[in-house]
């Protein structure tokens, strides 16, 4: 498919009518298109799509031009190039340092003192002993935004924020989880999957080759709403997301109803594979992908693993065809390409100019993932794009946000209105009106957090996790060797100004481990036992262990 663009400077209201056509190529990580209220024009929602890639640095991404990467070679993205170029990308938007916490901030728009996702493994308890659930502790998620603004719904890969079926309670219309959520997993039908805690099994969590794929609510099974699909073992997880992710789109747009598709991959999170020489956990390779420069196109070329004996016997060797080496690179790569199928798709279905699309990452990279320091763990690509609107910034953006900036974004965007801050705080600010120009600044600060460890960034000032101060006036070319700040007398005026109000700003989110209104259980009575201190404590020294090991701070 031929990318184009038809630039028309004659519109400039903020908001676009869905019958105004604006054809441009749709690379990057938000596409946003509006629509306008104009008088006689039927107007429709804009499409929503947001892409959340696993474990990925902004510096694994050439547009952020870092000059070191996980891989010795950057990764190749010409379509994502291209949408944050003629899009915008974000140059400092933070997740926090892992998984479940950054998924509870974006899904709610709130940081831990309120939905208690403190860290893996660290969730506030309900007084009668159980987690408390996100959607309990924070009701109002992204799929409940999309639910009151009559938009159809799906939420497709990885969850980390749900238990059994609770993932009903989150507003999405159907859902494709790789694998099936815990709760729920283990009730495949099929021979392959049945035994899931033997390791010696083929991908026995099987999320990128011959997964395992739970449907649920969806249209062609409406009295199973938990479907199992049969897969075989040249069957790739993602393929099989975006096979779906295109069907439900295809139905939604004939219906002329606005969609809503929440994409979290598993791509870029290490895996074990069955098929990999030593039976490791590393980035199983993709299908080959080749990329056409002249016409803007990718193809995909057909793979086949061949087993050379049972597969389930870890000892088995196999053959892989059209299959790339086990790189992280070639799994961002295969993110590209993702992105250029869902432009390809819009465009089939005359979506293109009326679709927002939004790829970001849940938390650093391998080696940066978990860590403290500066802001390794927490800096995360984040790219607009808006074919749609004419008033929309453009390139590179120096501003600060984090990923509880989604939620209100998609609020405004959709049409939602949310609640006051008195009644239901929400810890985000909407990026929409700095997007289309409407404000010259987003926010003054910027929040992350692992367990009580605090981290907080202004424009010119860094506090990480572990108490140390760094300025970052300037970005240095590997995004992370900031000078670090001894001597707090040598402080300007302005970063005398930014430290004190990110101080304030820390102190009203500080973990309470012993009750209070940031109690780190849900009930505020309820104190830390000496046993769960203790679990955490070995948790924090076998990750610093770890991190050392790696040549990483923690």
């Amino acid at each position: 498919m031929k990318m184009r663009i038809e630039m028309n400077d004659g519109m400039n209201s903020r908001l676009i009518p869905r019958m105004q056509k604006i054809v441009m190529p749709v690379f990057g990580v938000v596409m946003c298109s509006v629509l306008a209220s104009t008088a006689g024009a039927a107007v429709r929602r804009p499409n929503v799509i947001v892409v959340m890639a696993d474990d990925i640095s902004a510096k694994e991404f050439p547009v952020y031009g870092a000059d070191s990467h996980y891989d010795d070679v950057v990764a190749n993205t010409p379509v994502i190039d291209r949408l944050a170029n003629e899009g915008c990308y974000l140059s400092t938007v933070w997740a926090s340092t892992v998984c479940m916490p950054t998924r509870a901030m974006l899904m709610s728009g709130r940081y831990a003192h309120l939905t208690k996702w403190w860290d893996n493994g660290q969730i506030g308890k309900v007084a009668r002993g159980g987690g408390w659930q996100l959607n309990d502790s924070s009701p109002l998620t992204i799929g409940k935004v999309a639910e009151k603004a009559g938009y159809r719904s799906m939420w497709v890969g990885k969850t980390h924020v749900t238990s059994g079926m609770n993932f009903t309670d989150f507003g999405f219309d159907e859902c494709l989880f790789s694998p099936g959520e815990p709760g729920v997993r283990g009730n495949s039908p099929y021979d392959h999957f049945l035994n899931v805690k033997n390791k010696n099994f083929w991908n026995y969590h099987s999320f990128l080759w011959w997964p395992e794929i739970q449907l649920a609510f969806h249209p062609d099974y409406p009295d199973d709403p938990n479907h199992w699909v049969e897969t075989e073992i040249n069957d790739y997880g993602p393929d099989i997301e975006m096979k779906y992710i295109m069907d439900f789109m295809e139905r939604a747009a004939k219906q002329d109803q606005p969609f809503f598709v929440y994409h979290t991959s598993h791509l870029g999170h290490q895996a074990i594979d069955m098929a990999s020489p030593k039976f490791n956990m590393t980035w199983p390779g993709t299908p080959k992908i080749t990329w056409n420069p002249e016409s803007e196109t990718y193809t995909r070329h057909e793979p086949k693993i061949i087993p050379q004996g049972p597969v389930n016997t870890r000892g088995t060797k196999y053959i892989k065809e059209n299959i790339t080496p086990d790189k992280m690179r070639n799994q961002v790569e295969y993110l590209d390409y993702q992105l250029w199928q869902y432009l390809t798709k819009l465009e089939e279905l005359d979506e293109l100019e009326n679709t927002i699309l939004i790829f970001t990452a849940d938390n650093g990279s391998k080696g940066w993932k978990a860590s403290v320091v500066r802001q390794r763990g927490v800096h995360v690509p984040f790219v607009v794009y808006a074919p749609g609107q004419p008033e929309f910034v453009q390139g590179e953006q120096q501003v600060i946000a984090d990923l509880t900036d989604v939620l209100p974004t998609l609020a405004e965007i959709m049409g939602t209105p949310l609640p006051p801050q008195a009644e239901y705080e929400l810890s985000g600010k909407s990026l929409w009106p700095y997007l289309t120009k409407q404000e010259q600044k987003h926010r003054d600060w910027i929040y992350a957090f692992k367990g009580p460890k605090q981290l907080i960034r202004s424009e010119h000032l860094l506090r990480d996790g572990n108490g140390d101060w760094w300025d970052v006036s300037s970005t240095p070319s590997d995004l992370d060797s900031y000078p670090e700040i001894t001597d707090f007398e040598k402080l300007s005026p302005q970063q005398r100004k930014e430290k004190k109000m990110m101080e304030q700003a820390m102190a009203g989110f500080a973990r309470e481990d012993i009750g209070g209104a940031h109690s780190f259980h849900a009930d505020p009575s309820r104190k830390l036992t000496e046993q769960e201190k203790e679990k955490m404590r070995k948790k924090a020294e076998k990750l610093k262990a770890y991190m050392e090991s790696q040549g990483h701070g923690s």
